[in-house]
């Protein structure tokens, strides 16, 4: 057992309603999992707070039966936003978070060839950040991510600025990825789609608060063709849980204006 979710719910200062309200969720180890939902519905806030960079209002987290109390070295996150120093290379983007961490130089630079090479990245060392392309700069971002070693990667939607031939690249890499790798993933996603393509089982939450409305496991051969009948199947029943909760909250805005 690797993440144990118990009970979390989240209110702001300010608010009059919850974000989140009593999640509970198992996660084992080396499961991937996508997390969908409607827009606003809590699902970067839960990230957030798996991370350590948010605290509940209320519930418990447990990694390997440790509880969480803030961010750590077991869990490392890769958002939206590649977050990359413009006055770094690739090289030295990929060893920063080595550094900051101890690691000695010979163990930096073997990690650093290692991913570099596992995202297709190594001939483009030496490039500045500003000389390589958007998906090029989420690939850096990975092998950084991937260099500290964590056996939990949270992702908040990291393909979602990319373009649909980009993206659809990624998925595909970080499908390899986590096949030779293991670990446990927690990918935020508004893509139905990019879910069944990559995930072992999808979370959808509800929206106003953020709860967990259904799961659904994926058992579906890997790789995965976006266009087979049962990944179409599997799209269109996950499609519709999520669009009736779009539904049910624009009647619920109407109902109370």
């Amino acid at each position: 057992m690797a993440l144990e979710i118990r009970h979390i719910s989240r209110t702001f200062t300010g608010s009059r309603s919850e974000t989140l309200r009593d999640i509970s969720l198992t996660i084992e180890d080396g499961e991937f999992i996508c997390i969908v939902g409607p827009s606003g519905c809590g699902k970067s806030t839960l990230l957030n707070i798996i991370a350590g960079l948010d605290t509940a209002s209320d519930g418990e987290l447990f990694l390997n039966g440790n509880p969480i109390t803030g961010p750590g070295s077991d869990r490392v996150v890769m958002f939206q936003e590649h977050a990359l120093y413009p006055w770094l290379n690739v090289m030295d983007n990929v060893k920063f978070g080595m550094k900051l961490a101890g690691l000695p130089k010979e163990e930096q630079a073997a990690r650093a060839e290692h991913y570099l090479k596992m995202v297709q990245l190594w001939d483009f060392r030496h490039y500045k950040i500003h000389e390589i392309s958007g998906g090029m700069k989420q690939r850096t971002a990975l092998a950084r991510a991937l260099c500290l070693d964590s056996p939990v990667l949270l992702m908040d939607e990291p393909f979602s600025a990319l373009d649909k031939q980009t993206t659809n690249k990624l998925r595909s890499d970080l499908e390899h990825i986590w096949e030779e790798t293991r670990k446990t993933i927690l990918f935020v996603t508004h893509s139905v789609e990019e879910a069944v393509f990559l995930a072992d089982r999808i979370v959808v939450l509800s929206d106003n608060p953020g709860c967990v409305r259904d799961v659904f496991p994926v058992d579906l051969p890997r790789p995965r063709q976006i266009d087979s009948e049962d990944f179409l199947k599997v799209r269109h029943q996950i499609l519709s849980c999520v669009e009736r909760e779009v539904q049910k909250f624009a009647k619920e805005e109407y109902d109370r204006g």
